[in-house]
């Protein structure tokens, strides 16, 4: 690690609907993934992923956990993931990854009717689209598609037979470019929409949770009025 980085105390989220992001200075736009998984552990609130929305038909609840920063060149992002039942099988981009073992994270820019998607599988394979719901999405350009970089770390744990688990996380840096039809880079005062999930479609047991609840009557993550609240601080 670079020693150049030094930060204040972490944010915390005003409340469930709401999280603060907290500002990176720029200096860590030039870290090594490794060096941001570890300053996004230090200093970002650990946020946990805990609305199953669909009890009856999908209980399961893996433990999904994430923790967000920014500066005015990337979007940091980080996932910590434990569950019983794992798939990793997707290896091309705009490949269908929610059937994989996945994370997500949805966001509606300022005065934007549309919101972005950017969907990653446990190996690091992406997904990413534009628009205004589900249907007709544009993807992201594949020259700015691959430079989302991405390093995730998978374990698995047999000490008890029993309980055997699958442990992944996640470390993301999104460039604002990949933002493509618009003119987004936040700063201290911006607001946005937006979600974050943890998704596994085609695992034995298929779990949808989220950060802030989604009432629909079945899984449904392409719904903008059930965001919540992003503040850039």
């Amino acid at each position: 690690m670079s020693g150049k980085f030094h930060l204040t105390r972490p944010i915390f989220s005003l409340a469930m609907d709401i999280i603060e992001i907290k500002k990176f200075p720029e200096v860590a736009s030039s870290e090594t993934l490794q060096a941001l998984s570890y300053y996004l552990d230090r200093e970002c609130t650990r946020i946990n992923l805990q609305e199953i929305n669909w009890t009856d038909d999908y209980p399961n609840k893996p433990k999904v956990y994430f923790r967000i920063a920014y500066n005015e060149h990337h979007l940091f992002l980080k996932f910590d993931v434990q569950e019983y039942e794992f798939r990793a099988t997707e290896i091309t981009p705009c490949a269908p990854v929610w059937e994989d073992s996945c994370v997500e994270f949805f966001i509606q820019p300022e005065k934007c009717v549309g919101y972005y998607n950017i969907e990653i599988n446990a190996i690091g394979t992406v997904l990413g689209a534009f628009g205004t719901s589900r249907e007709n999405r544009r993807p992201v350009p594949r020259r700015l598609d691959s430079t989302i970089l991405r390093d995730s770390t998978i374990k698995f744990n047999n000490e008890d037979p029993d309980e055997a688990f699958y442990q992944w996380s996640l470390t993301v840096k999104i460039p604002y470019t990949v933002f493509f039809r618009h003119k987004f880079q936040p700063k201290p005062g911006t607001t946005v929409r937006g979600n974050f999930h943890k998704c596994g479609n085609k695992l034995p047991h298929p779990h949808f949770v989220t950060w802030h609840p989604v009432k629909t009557p079945k899984p449904d993550f392409h719904q903008p009025e059930h965001f919540g609240t992003l503040i850039f601080k």
